[in-house]
């Protein structure tokens, strides 16, 4: 097992700062998911961890050894890069256990044993004498992901992993890797564009974006506790309502209703002339809620899912406060704003689109955000 320490790693290119500040550490044997938007310096980072990449300022440490310096055999950590080239003049079997073969003194017997282990895990056993040429795109990354896991290494690093697998096979091979992973105890970073894959596998996830952290923390403390208004909308499908609101006396004044807050709150919001308001389409039901944060609006449209159905309410907003909302979009290159608020509500509920409806959040479920900084102010 080996431990994981990234401190304060900055790397510039050509002038542009691609990656600023990054401190991460990820415990002995624990798996850590980076995800975020295309573009935002996730593949990136990985190459800086195993070696490829020198930082501009900062230290790589594994297991406390400093091994900035270091070259990427010397770190020995296994990697999977995102276009997962495999060798062409090799068939399966000896692709997968390609990166072990380079390690002096290996077990034969041991490593045979692996390849064979790997193949039934990820389902290539049909394809094992096959050459890559011969190999989909799926069945190809499936290879090189087997190739990086059957190494025996300090550390794991594995970039988009499961990107190019069906739905009904990327749930089967997640669950595969990380359960090789976990009986063996390994450290392992990962990096994800899915959401749902980040906080579903991860014992840590880092959400990252423009080259910096947002955040870093268990899946429940990033979904419920989100540092900034970028983690809060980027986190959940569908994403949380934001809806803009002006501090008044009364509380805060939105579109779609007036949320009464407390005296510590009431504080900490003072002297901003407008703020967000932040409820999850899951934690919205139908009716008033004690103090919770209550919306009445028209139905637009309803989207019925089976078990649950969404409804969305439009509302309008004042074309100054718009402007605002548009320049900070571009500020963090994301969309984060709607002018309207979905809610899920139970399959068994009849909606209509026109009819009036009101829901409401109970105050523990509903955040409060400085539009500009990001900050969650709750």
């Amino acid at each position: 097992m080996t431990s994981i320490e990234l401190r304060d790693i900055s790397f510039t290119r050509d002038g542009r700062a691609l990656l600023e500040h990054i401190s991460l550490t990820v415990p002995d044997g624990q798996t850590l998911a980076i995800v975020g938007p295309s573009g935002g310096g996730k593949s990136l980072l990985l190459k800086v961890l195993v070696g490829l990449a020198e930082p501009t300022e900062g230290q790589i440490l594994l297991d406390g050894d400093d091994v900035t310096a270091e070259s990427p055999r010397q770190r020995d950590v296994s990697m999977l890069f995102d276009d997962f080239a495999l060798h062409p003049h090799l068939d399966v079997y000896d692709n997968i256990a390609f990166s072990s073969t380079l390690r002096r003194k290996h077990d034969k017997a041991e490593l045979g044993a692996r390849v064979e282990e790997a193949a039934s895990f990820f389902a290539l056993e049909d394809v094992i004498g096959a050459h890559p040429s011969r190999l989909d795109a799926a069945l190809r990354q499936r290879v090189a992901t087997a190739r990086a896991v059957v190494r025996e290494a300090r550390a794991y690093l594995l970039d988009e992993p499961f990107s190019v697998q069906s739905d009904r096979m990327r749930s089967h091979v997640r669950s595969v890797v990380l359960q090789w992973q976990t009986e063996r105890l390994r450290t392992t970073v990962f990096t994800t564009s899915n959401v749902d894959e980040a906080l579903s596998a991860a014992d840590r996830v880092a959400v990252l974006h423009q080259g910096f952290i947002h955040q870093v923390g268990t899946p429940r403390e990033l979904y419920e506790k989100p540092a900034d208004m970028f983690v809060a909308g980027y986190l959940g499908a569908p994403p949380m309502n934001l809806i803009p609101g002006f501090p008044g006396e009364n509380g805060i004044e939105t579109p779609v209703g007036t949320y009464a807050i407390d005296a510590d709150l009431q504080a900490r919001i003072a002297g901003l002339d407008v703020v967000m308001v932040g409820v999850r389409p899951e934690h919205l039901v139908s009716g008033s809620v004690g103090d919770g944060f209550a919306i009445t609006a028209a139905v637009d449209d309803v989207e019925w899912r089976g078990r649950s159905q969404f409804a969305y309410l439009g509302y309008e907003i004042d074309p100054a406060v718009l402007e605002v909302l548009d320049e900070v979009e571009d500020l963090i290159e994301f969309d984060l704003f709607q002018t309207f608020v979905v809610a899920e509500l139970p399959s068994d509920q009849t909606l209509a689109p026109g009819s009036a409806l009101t829901i409401g959040a109970a105050r523990e479920h509903v955040l409060v955000f400085d539009p500009v900084s990001g900050e969650n102010l709750t």
